[in-house]
């Protein structure tokens, strides 16, 4: 028993990295193993550290979500993961903007096409106030859950307007989750990252 939890508290690391790598691109277990070739069960047992990964599953995870396998010798590993952090920012930081951008633009349409749905208003002025926050995103909430939001509002512009009010309370749910995190954002200091999420992922 001692052996097999060493082996994976070691492993825990690599399997953390591979599910935030899966997360940071709104990806469900499902998306991953359709690209790595693996079944989504074997995705889930990775992940929790429940299987010893061999190199060439490894190779293939790595190569499916455009990370890159190196030896770094120790004494250069806080510079390395320093490094590392500042292109994840970085490129989480341009994600997020074209993310907003792309979510305020829908968010256009469905409110030209419903101009009396105070739900979808609010979702679009919440969007356009979150635009410059983009950076302080990080942390704040996930990449899956702007994605839901996404198809929620494609759902929107696509459901004849007989149909809409059925699915009102998801649109009120938005406005009320987006208002939330732009007021939480613009009220943080700067050096603070609140969290917020939706739901759990799986």
């Amino acid at each position: 028993m001692p052996k097999k939890t060493s082996k994976r508290y070691s492993l825990d690391p690599l399997t953390g990295a591979i599910r935030q790598a899966r997360l940071a691109r709104g990806w469900s277990q499902r998306d991953l193993s359709a690209r790595a070739h693996l079944t989504q069960a074997q995705i889930s047992r990775i992940e929790n550290g429940e299987v010893d990964l061999q190199v060439s599953t490894l190779i293939e995870l790595a190569r499916s979500l455009d990370l890159d396998l190196q030896l770094v010798p120790r004494t250069a590993l806080v510079a390395v993961e320093a490094a590392v952090r500042s292109a994840e920012e970085r490129l989480d930081e341009r994600s997020a903007r074209k993310l907003l951008a792309g979510l305020r633009l829908l968010a256009e349409r469905a409110r030209q096409a419903a101009p009396g749905r105070e739900d979808i208003a609010s979702i679009a002025s919440s969007l356009h106030d979150l635009e410059p926050l983009a950076p302080a995103l990080r942390g704040a909430v996930r990449t899956a859950d702007l994605e839901r939001l996404r198809i929620n509002l494609e759902g929107f512009l696509r459901y004849p307007p007989a149909e809409r009010p059925s699915h009102a309370q998801t649109y009120r749910d938005a406005a009320t989750w987006l208002k939330q995190l732009r007021n939480t954002l613009m009220h943080a200091p700067h050096t603070e990252r609140p969290a917020y999420s939706l739901d759990d992922e799986d």
